[in-house]
């Protein structure tokens, strides 16, 4: 792990980052316990500070990532739902803080050596979400309106946009 601006950096490996996760509950009340006040004990430190905190931590992640694209984010979804995986896709936006914004219960942005992705999970199962650069707003919907109809594999999306990685890598350094 490394720290950057008072800010923990998890790499799994040199290639893979993390931009921001509320997986890290037990990384959290470590630092709270070792930064405990005089008359502070372990139980006031629960799920619901926990969450405050991570509502505060990523929109300073959204401030950081406040930057346009030149085209149109599209992410490409592979959804584990009760009745098993579905690819699915959805137009984000022209801003790269746009990405960071879901409803499951734990998450997980990040840059791999090529790309930025997103593990969520939630009571049904893991979405795993792979966000690229379109062209343009039209161009995004053709490929939405294929992703939707299996006519594309994750391959085919990644051959027809571009990677959001270096949109992010050049706000953190690397």
């Amino acid at each position: 792990m490394q720290r950057k601006n008072n800010k923990t950096i998890k790499t799994m490996d040199k290639n893979k980052r993390i931009i921001w996760t509320n997986d890290n509950y037990d990384e959290w009340l470590k630092s709270m316990l070792s930064d405990m006040e005089e008359g502070e004990t372990e139980d006031d430190f629960d799920y619901e500070r926990y969450g405050e905190d991570c509502s505060i931590w990523l929109d300073d992640e959204r401030a950081n990532l406040d930057k346009e694209v030149e085209g149109c984010i599209i992410a490409f979804a592979e959804l584990g739902l009760w009745d098993g995986k579905h690819n699915a896709a959805k137009i984000v936006g022209t801003n790269v803080k746009q990405i960071l914004h879901s409803q499951c219960d734990y998450v997980t942005w990040f840059c791999d050596r090529y790309n930025v992705r997103c593990d969520a999970s939630h009571h049904d199962g893991t979405n795993h979400i792979l966000y690229r650069v379109a062209k343009s707003r039209d161009a995004a919907e053709r490929l939405a309106n294929k992703i939707a109809y299996e006519d594309m594999t994750e391959e085919e999306f990644r051959k027809a946009t571009r990677s959001l990685r270096p949109y992010i890598a050049k706000v953190y350094g690397w």
